[in-house]
């Protein structure tokens, strides 16, 4: 899954080092199992970290330099289920009782995914 820009929505502070960014962002026109690597969110993530920094008004607003994403917390995204897996972001089908991964070059380009990014 090659996902679309990543738009912070806010960002919370949970202590020791670990915060917590709501974001947003488009999913793909053609699904690859196995979904988004975890080194192409933390890109794309860190990109929105820079952007919403170069934004804000409160000069306190930082990220950190090097966050590591420890998971995704699904929020509204459709029939579907962000999850964060050791290998990165995959779309998991929460209208299927299983909840498995959705096929092989699906699109789910018109969903938006509503998740929260945990990282330290």
């Amino acid at each position: 899954m090659a996902i679309g820009a990543i738009t912070l929505n806010g960002s919370m502070n949970l202590g020791n080092g670990a915060r917590a960014y709501q974001a947003s962002f488009a999913g793909d026109a053609d699904y690859l199992t196995g979904g988004t690597l975890a080194a192409d969110v933390l890109t794309a993530l860190k990109l929105a970290i820079k952007t919403a920094e170069l934004a804000a008004t409160d000069t306190n607003v930082r990220g950190p330099e090097n966050p590591t994403i420890f998971d995704v917390i699904s929020g509204d995204c459709g029939q579907y289920e962000a999850y964060w897996s050791a290998t990165g972001l995959k779309v998991l089908d929460g209208g299927d009782a299983t909840r498995a991964e959705i096929a092989l070059h699906a699109d789910v380009s018109a969903t938006t995914f509503n998740v929260s990014f945990i990282t330290k």
